[in-house]
């Protein structure tokens, strides 16, 4: 059913992996998925990726920092031997297990986001990739015009980069990250379901409980997933999948371990991906060029 629009969305569909170096010394990474919406090389995701972009690059800059301090101080000759000594103590170091080091790899090398803005009550966030090549996207998308309506029950797709791990290296003398052999391209996954309604919903953590408009989907949206398309048979994009959501279904089912008994609480999980007339409304401001069906 959705094998033609998969071919499609899967061109305009790009994985982030997000890689961190710790002052530890330990890596890791985060992965999700962005969708190029035009010739410019602008892309849209989810905004807590981006954030968690910044997070680090933050967090980076305290690194450095503190490193150029201490090297600063204690070349520092008109002080003392002792006082340069005593006085790099008196610097806050940052924690070990904070992020140092970090790089973002857009599915395409040597790409960098600039001009990164966050539509926070939405989790939706709108960047531009430089330098790109437009001749590296065959299909942009068309995203559905919010005034059409929604129908339930309209069969859906999402796709993203679920289902993998990836722990790269960081070498100190190069600065640069290296990702393990076959980690990348990262192959992409569809996981269809359908459009149930439409949820007028406030963010998790957001202070000023501002609402925004969500398409809810019967499938959730995996890890990985998050900040790539919902589509429908004709690759025509519904929204930017966001995050899941977990309805209790009050069943309490008895859990027996040996001898002990515990109730586990059961839960339907469906994806909520940011709506069209969220995104039209913001690419509109932002005067970013787009197709609308």
């Amino acid at each position: 059913m959705f094998a033609e629009a998969v071919s499609k969305a899967i061109d305009f569909t790009k994985p982030m992996v997000i890689s961190s170096h710790s002052g530890s010394g330990e890596c890791s990474s985060t992965i999700g998925a962005c969708v190029v919406i035009n010739k410019q090389g602008w892309i849209l995701t989810a905004g807590h990726l981006i954030e968690i972009i910044r997070q680090h690059q933050q967090s980076s800059l305290l690194h450095s920092g503190y490193r150029d301090n201490v090297i600063k101080f204690e070349q520092d000759k008109t002080a003392s031997k002792l006082f340069r000594k005593k006085g790099v103590r008196t610097f806050h170091k940052p924690q070990t297990s904070s992020v140092r080091n970090y790089s973002v790899w857009w599915g395409i090398d040597n790409l960098r986001l600039t001009e990164a803005k966050i539509l926070p009550h939405a989790d939706l966030a709108l960047g531009r990739l430089e330098p790109f090549d437009p001749a590296t996207v065959t299909h942009y998308p068309t995203f559905k015009n919010p005034d059409d309506g929604y129908l339930p029950g309209t069969s859906l797709c999402k796709l993203g980069f679920p289902l993998h791990q990836i722990i790269p290296k960081f070498d100190e003398k190069k600065d640069t990250f290296t990702l393990p052999p076959g980690a990348v391209p990262l192959p992409g996954l569809p996981l269809d379901g359908i459009f149930t309604r439409i949820v007028h919903s406030a963010l998790p953590g957001n202070s000023n409980e501002q609402q925004s408009a969500f398409i809810e989907t019967s499938t959730p949206s995996l890890i990985g997933m998050i900040g790539g398309p919902v589509f429908d048979t004709d690759a025509t994009v519904w929204g930017i999948q966001s995050h899941t959501m977990h309805h209790n279904l009050n069943f309490r089912a008895v859990v027996r371990e040996g001898s002990a008994e515990s109730i586990a609480h059961q839960f339907l999980n469906t994806g909520l991906a940011v709506h069209t007339a969220v995104i039209r409304d913001f690419l509109e401001r932002e005067k970013i060029d787009y197709c609308i069906s």
